[in-house]
């Protein structure tokens, strides 16, 4: 009896404690949201991309530099990402990132930017993390599930295939 209460509560406790059953609310939609004003975002003044993803051109880079693409391999970026309370969660200066391997939100939301280029990019839980929870190391959280990301973005390098051959 006392091994099956054991068993009982190891289980509950297992479920409370992931992310993605229970009491997991609807995907976040930034066309009803609302942000912190510091976060200087304004959806009405925003393209929104065929899968959901807002942009803003704050910088366009110059007609004669690297574009991203789909065959782009990798860019140098400075960003910030924020969550709608204005919550800055990451920042990083100069880091090499592969797109292919960047959340769904994110390789959208820099697709077309050249180098030299600034944008502000507001993702929807569904191309973030989701109904997942990003965690700190010490396991407090990072990123609440179903949350949106806003992302200030500049591309500083952008790698392409070689077209030569």
């Amino acid at each position: 009896m006392t091994r099956a209460l054991i068993l009982i509560a190891a289980l509950a406790g297992a479920a409370a404690c992931n992310d993605a059953v229970t009491g997991l609310g609807p995907p976040s939609d930034p066309s009803k949201e609302t942000f912190a004003a510091s976060l200087g975002v304004n959806i009405a003044d925003m393209t929104r991309t065929s899968s959901g993803v807002y942009y803003k051109d704050l910088v366009v880079g110059p007609d004669t530099a690297a574009l991203i693409s789909d065959k782009t391999t990798s860019v140098n970026a400075t960003y910030s990402g924020y969550l709608k309370d204005g919550t800055l969660f990451e920042s990083a200066a100069n880091i090499l990132i592969d797109p292919a391997s960047a959340i769904p939100g994110f390789r959208d939301g820099i697709m077309g930017m050249r180098e030299g280029g600034k944008r502000k990019i507001v993702i929807p839980s569904k191309l973030g993390y989701d109904g997942r929870s990003v965690r700190n190391l010490d396991g407090s959280i990072k990123i609440p599930r179903q949350s949106t990301l806003i992302f200030d973005v500049e591309i500083l390098k952008v790698t392409n295939p070689s077209t030569t051959s």
